[in-house]
């Protein structure tokens, strides 16, 4: 998942790579520990909404477009704008984003 390439050439720990000094730490004001693995969706999604251009490149460094590609499709939360930006940079069919969905809950039946 993660690029171990980028992590060895910066002397990353392999294992734990701290998210917060790789990234502007605001981007993740509220988490304490962040494991690159376990939380990639939310950093990704964190990276994609509200991320600058170099955070961008990082991400992309980081992950690879397939993980960016599966948070898009399966990550309601982010942003429309985000989530059709990367939909058109990445090929992805935009009614295969669920951020750009409406969502209307079920009806009850009285």
């Amino acid at each position: 998942m993660l690029l171990p390439e980028y992590m060895r050439k910066n002397n990353l720990n392999l294992k734990k790579p701290d998210i917060k000094s790789i990234f502007n730490p605001s981007l993740f004001w509220d988490a304490v520990e962040i494991d690159a693995a376990e939380h990639a969706v939310y950093v990704i999604a964190r990276v994609l909404d509200f991320g600058d251009i170099e955070d961008v490149h990082m991400l992309r460094k980081i992950y690879p477009d397939e993980k960016i590609i599966e948070t898009i499709r399966t990550r309601r939360s982010l942003l429309p704008k985000t989530g059709k930006y990367w939909a058109v940079k990445l090929n992805i069919p935009l009614e295969e984003v669920p951020c750009l969905r409406k969502y209307y809950p079920p009806k009850q039946l009285t």
